[in-house]
């Protein structure tokens, strides 16, 4: 049955199309880990939908932001809900933004872009671009958004009622800029900062992790195949909500030299993963676990061989960790990498905006979304997943 809200939203006639597409290749799976058939949804939301990010506050509750078929990535950026974990979606507004994934010439100029969401309850959420730019607010569940006044932001991650962000001010970033970690109660407008790293750092992105109260992970990525970012990962942590931090050298470069971290991943006590790439840009990657905040980290992991690069990482436990292949390809281990199985591939189709989420919001309850538009979901801590349609 739908859920009040979700009628709500139907009675309202807020479904507002706007644009999309998809694409990616076939597998199998086999042993503790395996993959399930398709099971088509009733959701209200077109067929063809493409998510790029998504975002949860409980296992059942979540957004989608993406495009719908039709869309040429210049402001038809879409927002859909869902209050049953996944299995029924609706439209609730077009953000008028550019998702930057769908434009393949880039965005307009003058145009917001967009390319993440997170909600921190029902009513308050943020929307941003990787790249950078003026981040959006809403405090009505998304069906409004307004700009964030203030310094450009990369990042933000909600936990306990705070609000934590990676900004800048000035053009350069990536590269060497004015980083600043922030931190503001949710859908508060005062950011205060918590850390100022090194201006003269030149790194592609920023990752940002904010594990319950107490536990920040920020980590300046290198980008091994950009030529110019090529720089080590740099490594922040706090374990104490924000007061102090210890700076870090590259866990993955300092388990075997040509190596870079190309994205972390975090669990509850102090788990923190780390997903290795050759600094070349070619050659096997790797994971590695810490569970020590990062202190120490364990061996290198080896990852199957795939068609193309992991990009996404999600560890649940140090024995459960899953990667994924930019919307291609899930794999995962239950026994802390002795063994890893392919868990879901994406269909083929045609060309599609790569999504980049792939995250668990409980110990059983994780999602990834792959290239041909399907939305995959565990709710046994990863030992089988079941594909819908948005």
């Amino acid at each position: 049955m739908l859920s009040a809200r979700i009628l709500g939203l139907l009675t309202a006639g807020l479904i507002i199309s706007s644009c999309g597409s998809t694409g990616a290749s076939g597998g199998n799976s086999r042993g503790a880990l395996r993959a399930a058939p398709a099971m088509p949804a009733a959701g209200s939301a077109p067929r063809g939908f493409q998510a790029v990010d998504l975002s949860w506050i409980s296992e059942d509750q979540g957004w989608a932001l993406g495009v719908e078929p039709g869309c040429n990535g210049q402001r038809c950026a879409t927002l859909l809900e869902t209050t049953d974990g996944g299995t029924q979606w609706v439209t609730v507004t077009d953000l008028h933004a550019c998702l930057l994934e769908a434009a393949p010439v880039g965005c307009p100029a003058g145009t917001t872009q967009v390319s993440s969401i997170r909600f921190a309850n029902p009513d308050l959420g943020y929307a941003f671009s990787a790249d950078g730019g003026p981040a959006l607010a809403t405090a009505n569940g998304g069906l409004t958004w307004s700009l964030l006044p203030g310094r450009e932001v990369s990042a933000i991650k909600v936990a306990s009622g705070t609000a934590v962000r990676a900004s800048f001010s000035k053009g350069g970033c990536p590269g060497p800029c004015d980083w600043s970690i922030d931190q503001a109660v949710v859908g508060g407008s005062q950011w205060r900062t918590l850390l100022t790293p090194p201006a003269d750092v030149n790194h592609d992105r920023v990752v940002l992790l904010h594990q319950g109260p107490e536990y920040l992970y920020v980590a300046f990525l290198g980008a091994p195949q950009a030529g110019a970012g090529t720089d080590p990962a740099q490594l922040f942590i706090s374990t104490d909500a924000g007061a102090s931090w210890t700076e870090l050298p590259d866990p993955c470069g300092q388990l075997r030299p040509g190596l870079v971290a190309a994205m972390l991943s975090s669990a509850p006590g102090g788990v923190l993963a780390a997903l290795c790439a050759p600094r070349s840009g070619s050659g096997p990657q790797f994971v590695t676990v810490s569970t020590d905040a990062g202190a120490n980290f364990g061996t290198l992991l080896p990852l199957p061989a795939a068609a193309g690069r992991y990009t996404e990482l999600a560890v649940v436990t140090p024995q459960a960790i899953f990667a994924a292949e930019s919307g291609r390809q899930l794999v995962g281990t239950v026994n802390g990498g002795r063994t890893w199985r392919v868990l879901a591939r994406g269909g083929a189709s045609g060309a599609a905006p790569v999504p980049v989420f792939l995250g668990f919001e409980s110990p059983n309850v994780g999602r990834w979304v792959a290239l041909d538009g399907m939305l995959w979901t565990t709710v046994d801590g990863g030992s089988s997943w079941h594909a819908h349609h948005f």
